[in-house]
């Protein structure tokens, strides 16, 4: 339940900064070990349709800080143009051994577990980084 309380105040502070007018939330995201930036957009999804998966470990980051590690990125056949779907790592998970983890397929999914979040943030590629 703390996981998911830390996930919704994130997207809650995003939210937030969109209605008072101040920069848009963009947080990072690995897609097979490229770093992106993204752009938290508001909008009312119906929960059906096409989503990738994005994993995170509130309290914790992945490789070099970044908190969000995402199944697809743009140019893969399966993107969903910035759907997500988002995962967290459960309760009795080890988050120290995903300390360096940069790619899904670095993660043993069975760690993590699906939220009622759904929401869309594109994934934009961050140059000279």
């Amino acid at each position: 339940m703390v996981r998911i309380t830390l996930t919704l105040g994130l997207l809650s502070l995003a939210l937030s900064a969109l209605t008072y007018s101040q920069a848009l939330p963009r947080p990072e995201s690995w897609a097979d070990c490229e770093r992106f930036a993204g752009v938290v957009a508001p909008n009312a999804l119906p929960v059906e349709g096409n989503f990738d998966k994005l994993y995170m470990m509130p309290g914790h980051t992945f490789k070099d800080g970044v908190p969000l590690i995402s199944e697809s990125k743009p140019g893969d056949a399966d993107y969903n143009g910035g759907r997500w779907h988002l995962y967290v790592l459960k309760r009795d998970a080890n988050a120290n051994r995903y300390a360096n983890a940069c790619r899904v397929e670095d993660l043993d999914l069975n760690d993590f577990e699906p939220t009622d979040k759904y929401f869309t943030c594109p994934l934009l590629p961050r140059r000279g980084h």
